[in-house]
């Protein structure tokens, strides 16, 4: 179940607790450079907060470049329940 744990005008951070791991979500509503750099102060906040890894899968390019962007690294590709094959990324 995705939690909000920050929710701006601009953009909702969620977190996934699953198998032991924090998964996170974004829906971004505007991105300029201030919402950007609100927002990339936001997520390294929430990080060093819990002091955990976050994780996210990504299924397509956009998605790819936004997390790398935020500073996730690869981490390996993964079968999904659903069939797809996504790729995991960890920033932490």
């Amino acid at each position: 179940m995705k939690v909000p744990v920050v929710a701006t005008a601009d953009y909702t951070i969620y977190y996934e607790p699953y198998d032991g791991l924090i998964w996170t979500h974004a829906d971004v509503h505007k991105w300029t450079a201030r919402v950007a750099h609100d927002f990339f102060m936001m997520h390294e906040l929430l990080n060093d907060l819990v002091n955990e890894p976050f994780y996210c899968l990504v299924d397509n390019t956009k998605l790819e470049k936004f997390v790398k962007n935020v500073g996730y690294t690869y981490v390996q590709d993964a079968q999904c329940i659903d069939g797809v094959t996504r790729r995991i990324y960890r920033y932490g």
